[in-house]
């Protein structure tokens, strides 16, 4: 396997971070289950969880802040830097 296969398989985990915070914190207005008839109103969602960060600098050496759950799962010599996301997120809905 080629040398840099790897890091870029590694590199595709990771997400822009704003799009990471987008997919925690987006839901509809009112949740509804169809088979219940069940409806919830989400007010608030308080999130806290570890994240592995990157940088990356592309051609142009503009930088980009990535994001994602941890990727590895198994103890080596050299972890990488895992990082607590606290999010706290509520709506309000008099805008």
């Amino acid at each position: 396997m080629p040398a840099n296969t790897s890091q870029s398989n590694q590199n595709s985990l990771h997400s822009p971070l704003a799009e990471v915070v987008e997919q925690l914190t987006d839901w509809d207005e009112i949740l509804a289950d169809s088979q219940t008839g069940s409806t919830m109103h989400v007010e608030a969602v308080k999130l806290e969880m570890p994240l592995e960060l990157g940088v990356q600098a592309d051609e142009t050496g503009k930088l980009s802040l990535n994001g994602s759950a941890p990727t590895q799962t198994v103890e080596t010599t050299i972890m990488p830097v895992f990082h607590r996301l606290k999010l706290r997120v509520e709506v309000d809905y008099d805008d």
